[in-house]
């Protein structure tokens, strides 16, 4: 039986844009869907709201019926610990009110959430049907708040708090392989931050075509599972 495969893109700003861009239409023409995930705050100063061409260029992406899924709220906020990771309920409730009015906003409204490097609280995990999310996605697997079903299934990532070194990269390559080739859903993910480097994009590329040459399915967030 195939499995699925599933790619996706963080850390999507102005300096980010132009290399992000370039895998998406890559793997576009391999056929691989990349999902989006964005978030209304990056590296402090930064803001969506007021970056009109990264705005321009994921309306854009919506309209070739890309997948956006939003990840946090203020990703730096907490340093080096991912922003989602020990949030309480009370705190995890007010950063996703604060995400989604923030995107409201500006045109995006999402059915899927993954909270930046994927890693969900409890607390989190608690107050997410209290939102219009569909689907939501932690270091763990997929998450169906709808129905309560889960697909388990480990998340490869190069950078956004996981390795980007070569030896690194030779890891997901060979993990996405032999999972694909047993039929199993491999979730890839990398930072737009290390896309601009053209090795990591070339490494990044081919373990989303080896998945795809042993079988693995593409799909978006909200139709793996």
């Amino acid at each position: 039986m195939s499995g699925r495969l599933l790619v996706s893109v963080s850390s999507i700003f102005d300096q980010t844009r132009k290399a992000t861009d370039a895998l998406v239409k890559d793997l576009h023409a391999e056929g691989i869907g990349v999902s989006l995930l964005v978030a209304p705050h990056i590296d402090g100063n930064w803001k969506l709201a007021k970056d009109k061409a990264t705005r321009a260029w994921l309306e854009d992406q919506l309209g070739q019926g890309r997948e956006l899924i939003l990840n946090g709220f203020d990703q730096p906020v907490q340093g080096r610990r991912s922003e989602f990771a020990t949030l309480e309920k009370h705190e995890a409730r007010l950063r996703l009110t604060g995400a989604i009015r923030q995107m409201e906003r500006i045109g995006f409204t999402f059915t899927v959430f993954a909270p930046p490097r994927w890693r969900m609280s409890e607390g989190t995990s608690q107050v997410l049907p209290e939102f219009d999310f569909k689907v939501a996605a932690s270091s763990r697997g997929l998450h169906d708040l709808r129905t309560g079903e889960f697909l388990q299934c480990r998340n490869l990532s190069v950078g956004e708090g996981f390795g980007a070194a070569k030896w690194w990269r030779q890891n997901v390559l060979a993990a996405a392989t032999r999972g694909a080739s047993r039929g199993n859903t491999i979730r890839l993910s990398v930072s737009g931050r290390n896309l601009v480097n053209p090795k990591v994009a070339r490494d990044f590329r081919a373990a989303a075509l080896a998945a795809l040459e042993q079988g693995a399915q593409p799909r978006t967030y909200m139709t793996a599972i």
